[in-house]
């Protein structure tokens, strides 16, 4: 039994997290609705941080009414047997591991912790990551065998202790129209976007243009460095959701108002590459170079919207910060007949575009 229960799981070494977890989404972050939903006990440091975007920061010597403060999940000392902690992914995805980060517990760090799943909350609990032994200060990378469709996972630490953060990595179920006539964003996250190559991260993550809402400062945009060169450029590939035609495009840069890029242009291209080459001559320019202006939501209407495609590239000149992308389409039809209703659905003189719950926008088109 011990040696089938180790194969279940595979240490990572922290310098393969890019190899192992690259192309991964963190279904637990706060940043796409990760919430912790129940605990059992968070006497020293709530349980909420667990999911916070930024890094674990040292608190020593800093304390509260119940002792000293951390970043993180502590619970009370003397548990007889462990303690727990439910959290509600963000959206609905399959598994593949976890980072179990202890940074700044030492000597109150959780000696051990396990994972189990489960679909829905009220179904029968699923263990995906067998009890592993934790140190102090420092993260913990587990891969485990691809597990079917999650929506909640329930952290265990033995017996107690603290944990600074705990991220789970996976793949998103993707979320689509009923009919394939409808418009969406095909590259929001939750329709299975993903940023797949960028020429700079430095000030802010590109992952972060695909997520819900507008965010609350610049901090969670794509923001590159100050390149001082009129002719420099910097990029972003988008693997959308699936193949589709695209018809508008939403590049918002509220909260960048002095470091908006000058202007941008978007090329597309249909692949079966997880990440085409961004000098390859097959993409197609499908907005031409328009200006962009500080703390606004522009609208731009797209080329070819007959042609498919699975990627687009968005380009910046000469950098600076962008909040979101959305990318609205409808799913690429199988048959020419489908591409023509859907097409002539398109041509109504208005349509309501539905970016995300609680964003309509209606949009004028030419006749």
């Amino acid at each position: 039994m011990p040696m089938r229960r180790a194969m279940m799981y595979e240490v990572v070494a922290l310098e393969d997290f890019h190899k192992v977890f690259g192309s991964t989404t963190e279904l637990s972050s706060i940043s796409i609705g990760g919430q912790v939903v129940n605990v059992s006990n968070e006497f020293f440091a709530e349980a909420y941080q667990l999911l916070l975007v930024e890094p674990p920061v040292s608190l020593a010597k800093q304390y509260g009414p119940n002792g000293e403060l951390y970043s993180g999940w502590e619970t009370r000392r003397h548990n007889p047997t462990y303690d727990w902690c439910t959290i509600r992914l963000g959206t609905t995805g399959t598994i593949i591991g976890f980072d179990i980060d202890t940074t700044h517990f030492n000597g109150n760090e959780a000696p051990e912790a396990s994972v189990d799943a489960a679909y829905e909350f009220s179904s029968d609990w699923k263990e995906i990551l067998p009890k592993v032994r934790l140190g102090p200060s420092r993260r913990h990378l587990y891969k485990i065998p691809e597990t079917g469709r999650t929506t909640y996972v329930r952290l265990r630490i033995y017996p107690d202790g603290g944990i600074a953060r705990f991220r789970v990595y996976g793949r998103v179920v993707p979320v689509f129209p009923a009919s394939p006539a409808e418009p969406f964003d095909l590259a929001h996250i939750f329709a299975g976007g993903k940023v797949v190559a960028t020429s700079d991260d430095h000030f802010g993550s590109s992952s972060n243009l695909l997520l819900p809402g507008r965010g609350i400062d610049m901090g969670d945009g794509w923001e590159t460095k100050r390149s001082y060169s009129k002719v420099h450029q910097d990029w972003v590939t988008i693997k959308l959701g699936a193949p589709g035609y695209l018809r508008t495009a939403i590049i918002d840069t509220i909260h960048f108002k002095g470091n908006f890029p000058e202007s941008c242009d978007i090329r597309g291209i249909y692949s079966h590459e997880n990440e085409p080459d961004a000098n390859s001559d097959a993409w197609k320019m499908i907005l031409s170079p328009v200006k962009l202006g500080p703390n606004y939501m522009h609208f731009f209407q797209l080329k070819s919207p007959r042609e498919q495609y699975t990627h687009v590239k968005v380009s910046i000149y000469p950098d600076g910060g962008i909040k979101r992308i959305r990318i609205i389409g409808t799913l690429a039809t199988k048959t020419e007949t489908d591409a023509t209703e859907t097409t002539a659905q398109e041509n109504d003189k208005h349509r309501i575009i539905i970016v995300e719950e609680g964003w309509e926008v209606l949009e004028g088109i030419e006749g």
